[in-house]
């Protein structure tokens, strides 16, 4: 089953008069803490609505290999129509999708995990009888929630289903936190210093280089989505030139072709993911994903089982 996530960041704050998507809480930026807990939780299509200050923002955070997409408009519509962007783009690559705004940073692993253990097409996490982030949405729902034209949003729009949902009962005070005034914030931060340790993998394959990672994943499933080597290096917030460094770097470690590139005519030329670049990005995935698990397993044994964590 392919989870994946939609982050909307395309607002601006007037409250907290900052750019609160980059404000720091301890190291990491705001929306550097939701993404790196979908990480932590194993999501790996993580996309992420820009929009006020949006070059600003893609550049500050290309490096977490995320999905990024604009709402241009973002200063006439309503966080709804962000959400909607990021739905529209994963409604047909995944089953299940997380949704949480930008200023709820601080939801536990646990949370989603409960999240996803849950039958039900919509999923909502509770604490202290208050209805929190992230949110869970079975893509079967998607065509009705982007068909809405209410007035009331995505709350409006989840309501007009007709469908039940289901709600998950969390001992989780990050689920129901967010960042609008500086008291806030202020609170954010604490729970910050509680949480600061977990273990963090980064798997890769390294030959002469390192030539494969994350980033070469993220490009070359975008690069298969798109059709076109421009168009995926957008999407990730790198330039095309760094695109292609990357694809030229994995094919002369590799020996073969990652990339194939067909000429245009009259309707363009196309790009696709090689016979032999899907079956390295399989490859690379199960053996990722088994790293990771093993790596948390380890860590449960390992370090809370001791008194110095």
């Amino acid at each position: 089953m392919n989870i994946g996530a939609v982050i909307v960041a395309a607002g601006m704050s007037t409250r907290m008069k900052d750019f609160k998507q980059l404000m720091k809480i301890g190291d990491l930026t705001m929306a550097e803490r939701v993404v790196v807990n979908f990480r932590q939780a194993g999501v790996k299509e993580i996309v992420m609505v820009t929009g006020y200050q949006g070059k600003k923002l893609e550049k500050e955070l290309h490096h977490l290999e995320i999905t990024f997409l604009r709402n241009e408009n973002y200063a006439t519509t309503q966080m709804f129509d962000s959400a909607k962007i990021g739905f529209a783009y994963l409604r047909d690559r995944c089953d299940r999708i997380l949704f949480c705004p930008v200023d709820v940073p601080f939801f536990l692993n646990e949370t989603v995990d409960e999240l996803l253990k849950q039958e039900g097409e919509l999923v909502y996490p509770v604490c202290r009888n208050e209805t929190g982030h992230p949110i869970r949405i079975d893509s079967s729902l998607l065509p009705r929630i982007l068909e809405y034209q209410g007035d009331h949003g995505l709350r409006g729009a989840l309501d007009s289903l007709d469908v039940e949902p289901v709600k998950v009962y969390v001992e989780d005070e990050g689920a129901i936190t967010d960042a609008d005034t500086g008291e806030d914030y202020d609170h954010l931060v604490e729970i910050h210093n509680a949480r600061l340790m977990r273990p963090q993998i980064k798997v890769c394959l390294v030959g002469k280089k390192l030539f494969w990672g994350s980033g070469t994943v993220t490009l070359l499933k975008h690069i298969e989505y798109q059709g076109s080597v421009r168009e995926a290096c957008q999407k990730t917030g790198i330039s095309y030139s760094k695109g292609w460094e990357i694809i030229h770097l994995a094919e002369k470690e590799l020996g073969y072709k990652v990339v194939d590139c067909r000429p245009g005519g009259k309707n363009g030329g196309r790009a696709s993911v090689s016979i032999k670049g899907k079956r390295l990005l399989a490859l690379f995935e199960d053996y990722e994903e088994k790293v990771k698990a093993a790596a948390d397993d380890l860590y449960k044994d390992i370090f809370l089982n001791s008194d110095l964590l």
